[in-house]
């Protein structure tokens, strides 16, 4: 036996180690990127919430003062029914501003606890895909607002489905925040349009915005791993690849979507009824 064929299962061994090196090198890489798009959320989600608390704050000393102005009065003379008139105007009005913005931080609250339950948990369960949908994209509304992009969603006011609502989640959170940061540079106009449809047993879900697109080059190689047009601008090219997998682990699959027009624009078919992950 030559020396070459008895260094073939040494080279195998050591190609299959590298081979699993790079694999789980991946895997870490994928699990930084979700990792970092939620730090990006929380943010985000951080910074919006912080003005209507604020704002209640604010409303809740005005409560307090009105109140002690109404108790000096009851205390040391008799006031007059228009002076206490007045009082209750105030009181009325500081508490209605402060549960108005008390019900707005609630909301921003409950949408985005909404996606990272979601995010963290992958059972399959029913869900209404319409009403899902818009819950997800309020989710987002911090970057959505900070960007200047407004969301249309379009389609049946109601798509019943079983579904691991956690993997959509990822997915189309994916595809909001990639728009955000990469579709709109120069754009005035800022706009995501989401269309969903039930064919059959299938729902076919687009997404497209009206921002820059990509050169047919680019458009060939989306969603190859570690493939970005953004060389040196912090991105390590793994969203639309990671969208792919999310897709395939539904039962799906995600193509661009060759429509002329402006920006850039997915096509995503999944299964209504997908059968439970392993």
């Amino acid at each position: 036996m030559s020396a070459a064929q008895a260094d073939r299962p040494e080279l195998a061994r050591m190609l299959q180690e590298r081979g699993e090196e790079v694999l789980l090198l991946q895997a870490r890489l994928i699990e930084q990127e979700r990792l970092a798009r939620l730090g990006g959320l929380v943010a985000g989600f951080a910074h919006e919430v912080s003005t209507p608390v604020g704002v209640a704050v604010t409303a809740a000393s005005g409560l307090e003062e009105f109140a002690r102005e109404l108790q000096g009065k009851l205390n040391s003379e008799r006031p007059t029914r228009q002076e206490l008139q007045a009082l209750a105007g105030k009181l009325l009005q500081a508490a209605q501003f402060a549960n108005t913005h008390l019900q707005r931080a609630s909301d921003l609250l409950c949408n985005f606890r909404t996606l990272a339950e979601d995010c963290s948990h992958l059972q399959v369960q029913a869900v209404d895909l319409p009403d899902y949908l818009r819950r997800l994209v309020r989710a987002h509304a911090p970057a959505l607002k900070n960007a200047q992009v407004q969301v249309d969603i379009s389609g049946p006011e109601h798509v019943p489905a079983v579904m691991a609502v956690g993997l959509l989640a990822q997915l189309v959170s994916i595809l909001l925040l990639n728009a955000v940061s990469h579709a709109f540079e120069g754009r005035r106009e800022r706009r995501i349009a989401i269309h969903l449809q039930a064919e059959g047993e299938r729902l076919c879900l687009q997404l497209r915005d009206n921002g820059r697109g990509l050169a047919p080059a680019q458009r060939a190689h989306v969603f190859e791993p570690f493939y970005t047009g953004q060389r040196g601008s912090g991105g390590r090219g793994l969203g639309l690849n990671i969208v792919m997998n999310l897709c395939q682990r539904l039962g799906g699959s995600v193509r661009l979507d060759e429509a002329p027009g402006p920006g850039l624009g997915f096509i995503i078919d999944l299964p209504l009824n997908s059968p439970a992950l392993s």
